[in-house]
């Protein structure tokens, strides 16, 4: 072979490998895209389930408290499984604020029979309105796109 056709060789090669870097660098972009639609569905689906059942208690004269401090956890947990995940910093703030802000929520160490006062029932349903202003209630629709999110997550801190 002349030195024409191991240059057209090495042109190939390297084109077929970039075209091979490129199409992984796509997949994994994607993966990663998918991943954090999932963990902020799940952080989405536990905060409406919060606002439900704070509204369904207070339509209900608080008969079960305890649903609401395990609601209150299954959020916490979601953020705390998504932000644990996380490798991009400013993200992780974000969600370290939510996780901040939902914390001071609860009543206690343990979830399980727990008996709210006056001051936490109130404190519950300011939640339960912020939550509803922001667009976390039953029957509206969400995005689980992670700029919609956080603009989300960043308009219901800023209501403090």
């Amino acid at each position: 072979m002349n030195k024409k056709d191991w240059i057209l060789v090495a042109l190939v090669v390297s084109l077929f490998g970039n075209a091979m870097f490129f199409m992984e660098f796509k997949r994994v972009s994607r993966n990663e895209e998918l991943r954090h639609e999932l963990l902020n569905a799940y952080i989405q689906r536990d905060l409406v389930q919060l606002e439900e059942t704070i509204q369904y208690q207070q339509d209900h004269n608080w008969e079960n408290e305890t649903l609401v401090t395990q609601k209150l956890d299954d959020a916490i947990d979601s953020i705390i499984l998504h932000s644990g995940m996380e490798s991009d910093k400013g993200k992780e703030d974000i969600l370290m604020k939510l996780y901040d802000y939902m914390n001071a929520f609860k009543a206690g160490d343990s979830t399980f029979d727990v008996s709210l006062n006056d001051k936490q029932r109130a404190d519950y349903i300011q939640l339960g309105q912020r939550l509803r202003t922001n667009g976390w209630n039953y029957g509206v629709g969400y995005d689980t796109n992670w700029d919609a999110f956080a603009s989300k997550v960043n308009k219901l801190l800023g209501e403090l």
